[in-house]
């Protein structure tokens, strides 16, 4: 139960949600969805997904983290967390969604929540927005390098072509961390992809 709470990756779910969420009375807006995505349905294939065991597992830790809201003996923010792997673990897409907008409006300066709604929304197919929460995640707590690296990794793999907001991913990154090794092997590679192998390669020998 408690690797639910701790758990960080979030993949995307079908389902629609289905419980609420009264352990605090905070505002919870839902975090915006890009108008160049279309979500036609929140239904996806679960992790769980043929797998009773796992199945099992996950409703029996849904469960138990939801009892825990509020008690004080987690924070309620992993655990909202948490409850999203679950629910993504069963197939349940809006549950996810909601859980993280719940951990969101708890802790809106932390980028943990963020990122795994890009994680989500990425799988979705909802890739601008997907692209927005990652950027939430690095401008939450932009001293955090995984999140830079899980945004650019994005959006060089994703949305390739989307030159300005790989180059602004970028900046952001160059900017708190200077020549790193993790971000200009990224860098190097994007640059392949774009036919700019000059600059390719300039990348890679700063990187090395």
């Amino acid at each position: 139960m408690l690797a639910a709470v701790a758990a960080i990756a979030v993949v995307v779910g079908v389902g629609g949600g289905g419980w609420w969420y009264f352990a605090h009375r905070v505002v919870v807006k839902p975090f915006p969805i890009n108008s160049q995505d279309t979500i036609s349905s929140w239904t996806f294939k679960g992790g769980a997904d043929g797998n009773q065991q796992l199945t099992d597992q996950s409703q029996t830790d849904l469960a138990k983290l939801k009892g825990l809201l509020g008690k004080g003996e987690f924070d309620d923010y992993s655990i909202y967390n948490g409850i999203a792997n679950d629910d993504n673990l069963l197939g349940d897409g809006k549950g996810a969604y909601d859980a993280l907008n719940h951990a969101i409006a708890l802790y809106p300066n932390q980028g943990l929540a963020y990122a795994n709604l890009g994680n989500l929304l990425g799988n979705m197919g909802a890739l601008y927005t997907a692209a927005d929460a990652y950027a939430a995640a690095v401008h939450a707590e932009p001293s955090v390098l995984a999140y830079h690296v899980e945004r650019l990794q994005f959006l060089t793999q994703k949305l390739p072509k989307e030159t300005d907001a790989v180059q602004a991913a970028l900046k952001d990154s160059h900017n708190q961390f200077g020549d790193t090794p993790a971000i200009l092997a990224i860098e190097a590679e994007w640059l392949e992809g774009q036919g700019k192998y000059a600059e390719a390669v300039s990348a890679w020998q700063t990187a090395l």
